[in-house]
């Protein structure tokens, strides 16, 4: 009989935890879209839909590099968000959070609307509320 010591056990399940992060972020790619490694600033977040079990709210963020360009990504389910050291999901971003993140970039003007800005309730008006005014 095989005996397991904790040492063993541990090895195990990190290696468990390696592979599955490493299948999760693969499932977050779609085919067809360069997916790049972008670190910033969160400026906005949309959340398109969301499903019943954690990690399968996809949607879109513009990031705010360095460099003060602004990239949209297309997050989907899957894609690896660091914040810190920690992996996080798109629900769990905020406005103003300096993040990590591999993902494909999208048009600005499709992120943005319908998306969270820098204030707390705010989104990117309309073309019929811009000529109401």
């Amino acid at each position: 009989m095989i005996r397991i010591t904790m040492r063993m056990r541990v090895s195990i399940v990190g290696v468990a935890l390696m592979v599955g992060w490493g299948t999760l972020g693969r499932a977050g790619q779609s085919q067809g879209m360069p997916v790049h490694q972008y670190a910033g600033q969160v400026h906005s977040v949309k959340i398109d839909r969301c499903g019943l079990q954690p990690g399968t709210c996809e949607g879109s963020i513009v990031l705010k590099l360095q460099d003060g360009k602004e990239v949209a990504l297309a997050i989907q389910p899957g894609t690896w968000i660091k914040r810190g050291d920690q992996l996080i999901l798109i629900d769990e971003l905020g406005v103003g959070n300096h993040i990590r993140a591999q993902a494909a970039p999208i048009p600005t003007m499709a992120a943005r609307e319908g998306a969270v800005g820098s204030s707390p309730g705010e989104r990117a008006l309309t073309l019929e509320e811009t000529s109401q005014e």
